[in-house]
């Protein structure tokens, strides 16, 4: 994973650097090293990134189906 995606990836979960550090239980700073590109990101935290990215929107996307369905169906998905 690269800096760039790394940086998408934050921005999709509206997390700022701070909020990134402790997701991840590492240092800020680490964090700001993959924004930058100064530190390699490593491969099972990328993974998790990504798994947790595409859970999270899974999650939303379930959320959002349901409320649309009690408000326009009267009725639970």
């Amino acid at each position: 994973m690269d800096s760039n995606r790394f940086m998408h990836l934050r921005e999709q979960l509206g997390y700022d650097n701070l909020r990134m550090s402790k997701m991840l239980n590492i240092e800020i700073t680490e964090i700001e090293a993959f924004c930058l590109g100064t530190t390699t990101i490593p491969d099972k935290l990328a993974k998790e990134l990504e798994d947790f990215v595409d859970w999270s929107f899974e999650l939303s996307h379930t959320e959002t189906k349901r409320e649309l369905a009690e408000k326009y169906l009267n009725k639970p998905d």
